[in-house]
């Protein structure tokens, strides 16, 4: 059985090794950058992505088709779902990326000409009855329950196809093509960090009550901010740079100008989240937020990035994740999100227990 998956470019080597970890009997089969294959003995378990840091997209392969014929691209498409005599009931048309995330300002997103070709598979369907509501729109996402054909670009003129199940269970990003959630971000924004939040929130679960404070630390020059603020929530932003004028003078924006160790923890004790993205190693991080956790006692949740500088420090991820646990949280999530550089995002939130006030 072969399996393939897109990722970001550039980190094919360690979501290689964290497949083979994951998975005993996987071995590496086809690969270029964005884009790995896999070949298994035994039928994989659902929702790959859930439990991959760096699997973007995984999909069952079907087979592969090569031409440059869009009509002939369908046909031969819905011959290989016959084939296998499989129902699907939407379709995701994409392409593994072509650059590493932010180089040359690229972007993960799906062209107009793959939104083009989707309209034309689903046109070309023979067994249109079992296609699900809203199956021809292309942003229209998948609901859980539903199988859905995954065509590939992986080369001009070459597309690999394949299906994978949504369930109750599956990640946001599986209900949408390339796992691409289809956001931009906005010309108002004050830096990338609004859109990576957005993401972010969206794939965390975490919803705020009014009233809830949020701690940003490295919020200069305020992207998270402005995006937290527009969410109704209080921010307290802590970074000893400069802090955007659209962003500093919002009523419920407070900037604390200083280094997030020399801040009086009675300024920030009634925080209900934290959000941090600094340009700092791994283990800083952890050791900042470790503090605040075990000081803070009303902290409900985090979300924060963890810089891979290099990418040998994926290795350290599991170890990591062994960290944050014993901080008190029942749901921790590391993923790598479309929109993340060379970084992670971790979600910790459902604190078991509170700290006791000092």
């Amino acid at each position: 059985m072969l399996i393939f998956s897109t990722c970001q470019v550039g980190a094919e080597v360690v979501f290689k090794k964290e497949m083979l970890r994951l998975f005993p009997d996987a071995r590496t089969a086809f690969a270029r950058p964005g884009f790995v294959s896999f070949k298994m003995s035994t039928p994989p378990p659902e929702n790959i992505t859930n439990r991959s840091v760096f699997a973007r997209t995984a999909s069952v392969s079907l087979g592969k088709v090569e031409t440059d014929c869009k009509q002939q691209l369908a046909e031969e498409i819905w011959k290989l779902v016959a084939e296998h005599r499989l129902f699907v009931n939407r379709a995701h048309v994409f392409q593994r990326d072509s650059l590493s995330v932010g180089e040359k300002n690229f972007e993960p997103h799906i062209p107009p000409e793959l939104i083009e070709l989707h309209r034309h598979i689903v046109e070309q369907s023979p067994n249109k009855k079992f296609l699900g509501t809203g199956a021809e729109d292309f942003f229209q996402p998948t609901r859980p329950g539903e199988n859905v054909l995954d065509v590939l670009k992986v080369e001009p003129n070459r597309f690999l196809i394949g299906v994978h199940a949504v369930t109750e269970s599956s990640s946001l990003h599986a209900r949408y093509p390339g796992g691409i959630l289809p956001l931009t971000l906005p010309d108002d924004a004050v830096s990338r960090a609004y859109l990576k939040f957005q993401e972010g929130l969206l794939w965390s679960g975490i919803v705020f009550a009014d009233g809830d404070k949020c701690l940003d630390i490295g919020a200069s020059p305020g992207g998270c901010s402005q995006f937290l603020l527009r969410q109704g929530v209080k921010v307290f932003g802590v970074d000893p740079a400069e802090i955007h004028p659209a962003v500093k003078n919002h009523p419920y924006f407070t900037h604390i100008r200083r280094r997030i160790k020399d801040v009086k923890r009675s300024l920030i004790r009634e925080v209900a989240w934290v959000v941090a993205d600094m340009n700092v190693a791994p283990n800083y991080t952890l050791e900042v937020l470790e503090e605040i956790v075990t000081q803070t006692p009303f902290v409900r949740g985090l979300l924060f990035t963890l810089k891979l500088i290099r990418w040998e420090l994926a290795d350290s991820l599991l170890t990591m994740f062994d960290r944050i646990r014993t901080w008190g949280f029942s749901d921790v999530r590391i993923k790598q999100l479309i929109f993340n550089r060379q970084e992670v995002m971790v979600l910790c939130r459902e604190r078991r227990a509170v700290t006791k006030r000092r």
